[in-house]
């Protein structure tokens, strides 16, 4: 890896134009006039191969040690060059890889910085900062509508920083209770420091709301417990909150069908009751965005 090839003293015969066989030689090199060829490992490992050829047209003369001396040279750059391109290659896919992940989940996240810059925030905090009901943003720096909030946040921020074995793997939650609106928390987990992922953050903050529309995962439980699909109909509407008699109304048949639906439910999931049914149901829901 540390050394040029020149291909006339590899494998001579390879530029021989008029005994070889090569199909490199004779569809690609003599038809472009090159008598010679100088190459230089950049990588070879587990991941990757590649190298670096310069031709030399049959015009400038062979390759000599002159050439050979000035590759030599630039070996050791252009493979350092090589190195720090697949790193920032490879950390550009992973930091996409990650904030796209990030981006499917429905509920809201947040990277911040130790000053509470945000570094990225998922479409769901995105739509949360706009309506600014429950956290708000001033040039890019992260707050929330109450103050003390705001001030929990930097506690919480600074502990992260310069404390993480405080706040430990469950992170802190810090309650929202807004005036008249939906109440919420905070839930902040600290970040390893110097991440290749999201160097520049230092926590994650998940938002969970009461005001988020719950979907019931019907589909799941149906496949998972053997439900008809008239079952599965009652499920989802009980899971998602209705009485028996609005689950009656909205598929237009007796209250008595219902029960006897959601009996067979019961018998199924294993409840006994329909605050064990939304158990289930919010135990199984994806926080996946649609």
């Amino acid at each position: 890896m540390g050394e040029p090839y020149v291909l006339s003293r590899v494998n001579p015969i390879a530029i021989d134009f008029e005994r070889t066989t090569n199909r490199y030689t004779l569809e690609w090199a003599k038809p472009q006039g090159l008598s010679d060829v100088i190459a230089v490992g950049l990588a070879r490992d587990a991941d990757a191969l590649g190298a670096l050829a310069f031709g030399r047209h049959i015009d400038a003369g062979p390759i000599g040690e002159r050439e050979e001396g000035i590759v030599s040279l630039l070996i050791p750059h252009l493979q350092r060059a090589a190195t720090i391109n697949r790193m920032l290659d490879l950390s550009a896919i992973a930091k996409a890889t990650f904030e796209a992940a990030i981006d499917t989940l429905s509920v809201p996240v947040l990277l911040t910085d130790d000053l509470m810059r945000i570094v990225h925030a998922n479409p769901a905090a995105r739509r949360m900062l706009e309506r600014g009901d429950l956290i708000r943003q001033k040039g890019g720096v992260l707050g929330a509508a109450s103050k003390p909030v705001t001030r929990a946040l930097e506690v919480a921020i600074e502990r992260a920083v310069n404390d993480i074995g405080s706040l430990g793997r469950k992170g802190l939650g810090i309650p929202i209770r807004p005036n008249g609106g939906a109440s919420a928390a905070l839930h902040v987990l600290p970040l390893r420091q110097g991440a290749a992922l999201a160097p520049r953050a230092v926590v994650a903050i998940f938002v969970a709301h009461t005001g988020a529309p719950f979907v019931a995962p019907t589909e799941i439980v149906a496949a998972l417990f053997d439900l008809t699909p008239a079952e599965a109909r009652v499920f989802d509407r009980i899971a998602g909150g209705q009485t028996v008699a609005e689950t009656a109304a909205t598929l237009g048949v007796e209250a008595s069908t219902i029960k006897t639906h959601l009996l067979r439910v019961y018998e199924k999931t294993g409840v006994r009751r329909r605050s064990e049914l939304q158990h289930i149901a919010s135990s199984l829901v994806a926080p996946i965005a649609a």
